[in-house]
């Protein structure tokens, strides 16, 4: 059996975060840009709530797929 010396959890969020963070914080810099050039970038059609209501949106699809995904995982198994 092979021992990972230090492989814990926290570690492995470390590493993570560390290889995601300079994605997500271009990405960040991205969406601020398009939001300061275009207010209304983030408005969905018949939706007055703007970018707040685009990203609730945005997560509540997010939650949705992922538990059909589970849901799908499930019947699988």
């Amino acid at each position: 059996m092979v021992q990972r010396s230090g492989a814990t959890p926290w570690r492995f969020t470390e590493g993570l975060v560390a290889c995601l963070g300079p994605i997500l914080d271009e990405l960040y810099e991205a969406l601020v840009q398009q939001l300061s050039a275009d207010l209304n970038v983030f408005h969905l059609p018949g939706d007055e709530t703007g970018a707040i209501g685009f990203m609730e949106t945005w997560i509540h699809t997010l939650r949705e797929q992922t538990r059909a995904d589970g849901e799908i995982a499930d019947d699988v198994e």
